[in-house]
């Protein structure tokens, strides 16, 4: 589009000078399109689109209301993980569910892809922080 800096008026490409006043028409430049990348970038806690399919807000939530049984590590694919928290939760008489409150509060809230690279992708058996 082009515009005139005399009145304002917008103009096709093709034109030169205004039809209005004759004055020489100036490029108005197009703005890019608005980048949004992928949907996994925009840090939306219960978007399962990453690489591996995990959603941080579910597991999340699976930690703060089941942790003490594992439940977060097994949905990750971390059964030795799951089992060790089982183990643990028996073992301490439950207090082994205190760390992994702590763990679902921060898994909500870090960003995407520090939960990706720490929980999901992590050779840990046992991510715990």
């Amino acid at each position: 589009m082009k515009r005139c800096t005399n009145c304002n008026r917008q103009f096709p490409d093709s034109a030169q000078f205004c039809s209005n006043c004759g004055c020489q028409l100036e490029y108005i430049p197009t703005p890019p399109p608005p980048y949004y990348g992928n949907s996994y970038d925009r840090n939306n806690a219960f978007d399962a689109s990453g690489p591996q399919g995990k959603s941080r807000g579910v597991a999340a939530l699976l930690a703060i209301f089941l942790g003490g049984l594992g439940i977060q590590y097994f949905y990750l694919g971390k059964v030795t993980g799951g089992l060790l928290t089982i183990l643990l939760t028996v073992v301490t008489c439950g207090i082994w569910e205190i760390i992994t409150l702590i763990q679902g509060i921060m898994m909500l809230c870090m960003s995407n892809a520090e939960f990706q690279s720490k929980f999901v992708d992590s050779p840990s058996k046992l991510p715990i922080f």
